[in-house]
């Protein structure tokens, strides 16, 4: 019994944290340090080379078929990803940590604008250091962590909100400052 208020703090003080825009306590990428892009392959089995991607603004999602949050935001990742569709300057990754019959599947309900690379957990792991969805980083032309986002809402009526930082961030850059 004596368990339930130190758990019961602990929570609290998690929440404060969010509520304050502290780090997440799970964050693998800290705002400011560098990111490395890497070699991938699309799920149409082109390669998407790290050296393309460099001097860009990359928006990088990292999600999973079973990843409830990560679904509801995929609308709205589409419609941020379609109205920058022709800006150069701007690339938009999705990685699925998840195998690629579950993801083409997937697809067939919930298309995607992003390129979409799919990595078995495994690799997604190696490659990327993190396992929480749905991340969502904002990368620099620098090519250093400008905004990481991680974690969803299950309200759809919420999901424009909780991205609209990385949005405003986005325009932010493209404007240079």
């Amino acid at each position: 019994m004596k368990r339930i208020p130190v758990i019961l703090v602990l929570s609290s003080m998690c929440c404060m944290a969010f509520a304050q825009n502290a780090t997440h306590p799970f964050s693998t990428y800290t705002v400011g340090t560098a990111f490395v892009h890497k070699d991938l392959v699309t799920i149409g089995g082109d390669t998407l080379r790290s050296d393309t991607l460099d001097g860009s603004i990359v928006w990088y999602n990292f999600w999973h078929t079973r990843c409830k949050p990560c679904i509801l935001e995929m609308e709205e990742l589409n419609r941020i990803a379609l109205t920058y569709k022709d800006n150069p300057k701007v690339r938009f990754v999705a990685v699925a940590c998840d195998d690629s019959a579950s993801v083409a599947e997937f697809l067939k309900t919930h298309p995607m604008e992003f390129q979409l690379v799919v990595l078995e957990r495994t690799a997604f792991v190696n490659t990327f250091s993190s396992s929480h969805f749905p991340t969502n980083l904002l990368i620099g032309a620098d090519r250093n962590v400008i905004v990481e986002k991680i974690g969803g809402t299950l309200k759809p009526d919420q999901v424009q909100g909780e991205l609209r930082p990385l949005v405003i961030r986005l325009e932010q850059l493209l404007e240079g400052k």
